[in-house]
């Protein structure tokens, strides 16, 4: 007797109910494409067999007709939109949308096969990739230590991406005879209901419905967009991943190879990864030139839901940059205790943003690393840092949260290995900053004598002479005279805001509970100074604006509350300068309330006397007083 294959949603017994709001899919929600291509992508790293991992994704029209248990499904999806108002009206709108889908003909479908991969290791047991990443809640299995998932919440990224939280995996591997098999399975994840008087779990699976097993082999049967492998020949380890009703918005391809680049630039550079976008393909040989597509740049100024760029796809570049063979780049290698070899690539040039940024195993990690943060009297650079022995991998890995986007000593097991951990952070942080200071640490421009001081201090003479040539002469006469001031009017509009604010600390908001000391609290208005760019910009040759009242609140490190009023009508932009005393550093401004952002600077239309509130972002952490500068554009 065949075993019966569909769609089946297992029996819940215990009368609990599993709402719609799915905290692992939530977890994506915000951003789903660019999530999407950082998890799916890291799975088939973490795969690798060969010298290289190949990716291809396209978006095809698969007909709903053919779409493996189609009515059992809409049914499925009906009984869920029936009693989703219970839930809210998101789940409500969900649901209808889902409805709407499947009623149409044919329905986007989101293709990603990977090659020269393991595939997801079967079989369909506890304690292997296949059954970590289709049915274990909260596991992880990787082939080696140094994986980059580690928590299994990466696997519900691509259910954020599908108007039915539905999709399909079709993998094929080398089982422990030395054969190649193929398991394909779908899953959806859906909200708990009743069906035939009974209530339902809201993860159901197509397969063989006892005990929700994958279908094993070849089947005629099922779409070639869904299967692996529907011909014997085609039988080669890899996984391929189809996401059903997939959200194909606007431009989704070229956020996607935004995304893959952003995250992936390392891996690809030292030619460990290809993807295959439809037509945009991003290898060792044409990553450079993505980067430097103009049409990217403006497009991604052009996406309002995508606030942080384009300044972290031109960091990204330089960071690629960095990478790079050439003249230009610094590099130092260091054995640390902890650690291993650790190689840090440096890049000086007039315009870079003064970041470190953290690869791990050609993956981005993050450029905000405690005490790496802050260059303000440094010369304009990049740096990256990577770990390039396994240990040293594999301690930083234990380290990463869930977003893989930090080092979190906090997260070791035992008391040791956590002081193991903030041990080698510290480490590294110190040698970092030490070749920085070597390379990029600006040195001093000039000495100035002043004869009025003669008098009482003798000059030292060379380092090293011994002595001076001169000595204090004990009858010089003093002369003290009141001298009258002359009152300077100004007519700059640079603003020094300047606060004082109790903030509630902890490391990543820059340092120990206390207060956080800038000045005294009032905006003022100052004269002109030398301002330390990282780089010109057209606005500043623009009129400048006064602005009245500037107040700039501490929210957190590196965030603020600016108020203001502007004296002029019309389009401004607003930067915010690090105040120094002799030199301003420019802050980048990467986040804004209002407004849209360029290059880090804030784009804002104003109407003269009205009062504004903004809050933004600063590109790294400062506590210290800033300065608000506006200009007509």
């Amino acid at each position: 007797m065949s075993e019966k294959i569909g769609w089946y949603h297992p029996v819940d017994e215990s009368d609990q109910w599993d709402g719609f709001n799915d905290s692992g899919i939530e977890h994506f929600r915000g951003r789903p494409i660019m999530h999407l291509a950082r998890e799916a992508i890291q799975n088939s790293l973490d795969a690798k067999e060969n010298d290289y991992v190949l990716v291809k994704i396209c978006l095809k029209k698969l007909k709903t007709a053919s779409v493996p248990g189609i009515d059992e499904l809409k049914k499925n999806i009906k009984l869920c939109y029936d009693i989703a108002e219970n839930e809210g009206p998101i789940a409500k709108a969900f649901f209808q949308t889902a409805v709407d889908e499947l009623n149409r003909k044919e329905i986007n479908v989101l293709e990603i096969s990977d090659y020269n991969t393991t595939g997801m290791v079967g079989p369909c047991n506890n304690g292997t990739k296949y059954y970590a990443f289709m049915k274990a809640k909260g596991q992880s299995r990787k082939d080696s230590e140094t994986a980059s998932g580690s928590y299994g919440i990466g696997k519900f990224a691509p259910y954020a991406s599908s108007h039915i939280r539905t999709i399909f995996v079709s993998t094929i591997y080398e089982n422990q005879t030395g054969g190649l098999k193929q398991l394909t399975q779908g899953k959806s994840i859906l909200m708990s209901h009743d069906k035939d008087g009974q209530r339902r779990q809201g993860v159901g699976f197509w397969g063989i419905c006892d005990k929700c097993r994958p279908v094993e082999g070849i089947k005629a049967s099922l779409p070639s967009i869904i299967q692996k492998a529907n011909r014997q020949e085609e039988m080669k380890k890899g996984t391929k991943l189809t996401i059903l009703c997939f959200d194909a918005s606007d431009h989704w391809k070229e956020i996607l190879a935004v995304s893959v680049a952003e995250n992936f630039f390392g891996a690809i550079n030292n030619g460990e990864l290809m993807v295959e976008i439809e037509d945009i393909t991003l290898n060792k040989d044409t990553i450079m030139h993505f980067f430097n597509r103009t049409d990217i740049k403006n497009l991604l100024k052009s996406l309002q839901e995508l606030p942080d760029e384009p300044n972290l796809f031109e960091v990204s570049r330089n960071y690629l940059e960095a990478l790079q063979n050439n003249q230009e780049v610094i590099v130092e290698e260091s054995e640390r205790r902890e650690l291993g070899l650790v190689q840090l690539r440096i890049l000086i040039r007039e315009g870079l943003p003064k970041r470190v940024c953290a690869l791990r195993n050609g993956m981005f990690i993050s450029d905000r690393l405690s005490g790496l943060k802050s260059f303000s009297d440094y010369k304009d650079f990049v740096a990256v840092v990577q770990c390039m022995s396994k240990k040293g991998n594999e301690l930083l890995r234990k380290m990463e949260p869930p977003r893989h986007d930090a080092f979190e000593p906090g997260r070791l097991h035992s008391r040791e290995e956590q002081l193991k951990g903030a041990r080698a952070l510290r480490d590294l942080t110190e040698w970092i900053r030490e070749m920085l200071k070597r390379h990029a640490k600006e040195p001093v421009s000039s000495v100035t004598e002043i004869d009025e001081l003669r008098d009482f201090f003798g000059y030292e003479g060379e380092e090293g002479t011994g002595g001076g040539i001169e000595d204090i002469n004990p009858y010089g006469e003093i002369l003290i005279r009141a001298k009258p001031l002359k009152i300077k009017y100004e007519t700059t509009n640079i603003i020094v805001a300047e606060t004082e604010v109790e903030i509630g600390g902890n490391e990543e908001e820059g340092g120990p509970t206390g207060r956080r000391r800038g000045g005294h609290g009032s905006g003022t208005s100052t004269s002109g100074s030398s301002v330390g760019e990282g780089g010109t910009n057209p606005i500043l040759h623009n009129p400048s604006v006064r602005l009245e009242n500037v107040r700039a609140i501490i929210t957190s490190a590196n965030k603020r509350k600016l108020a203001f009023t502007p004296t002029v009508s019309g389009l401004i932009g607003i930067s915010i300068m690090e105040a120094g005393a002799d030199t301003d550093y420019k802050l980048f401004i990467n986040e804004a309330s209002k407004g849209r952002l360029e290059n880090g600077y804030l784009i804002l239309d104003v109407k003269a006397e009205n009062r504004y509130n903004v809050d933004i972002a600063m590109s790294q952490g400062y506590f210290g007083a800033i300065k608000v500068i506006a200009h007509e554009i």
